[in-house]
């Protein structure tokens, strides 16, 4: 639900990224958004402290990223040890899936936060 006098401005294949993570991975809590120059942002991912290293936390990023690919938008997080686990792990793990450090030569000044991915284009087959 919107606050009054609010619009929703989220794209429409934002609500059922949402869905599919919650029926997909209901362990982990999730909060996800399109940020107002078009990046697909992972605000909060937490994973119970006696369910990590399940690949839970894996298929949220699997879903986020096959939705940022296919929708061409680049995803963006900045990773927080407010919920357990180190930095050095997280950026590690946001690795995995190729984001990398939003600085240097591939800055992108229209967001804050500190990691970024940009989209994959997907293979054809000629």
């Amino acid at each position: 639900m919107l606050k009054p006098g609010y619009t929703n401005l989220d794209p429409d294949w934002l609500a059922p990224l949402r869905e599919r993570i919650a029926t997909e991975v209901p362990e982990v809590t999730t909060w996800i958004h399109v940020d107002s120059v078009g990046h697909l942002v992972l605000s909060k991912i937490v994973v119970p402290r006696d369910l990590r290293s399940q690949g839970l936390g894996t298929r949220v990023m699997e879903l986020l990223i096959a939705e940022a690919d296919r929708q061409a938008v680049t995803a963006a997080l900045t990773p927080t040890r407010e919920f357990g686990s180190g930095l050095h792990r997280l950026r590690g793990f946001y690795r995995r899936f190729g984001f990398s450090m939003n600085g240097g030569r591939i800055k992108d000044y229209t967001t804050t936060n500190a990691m970024i991915r940009r989209p994959v284009a997907p293979h054809t087959h000629a």
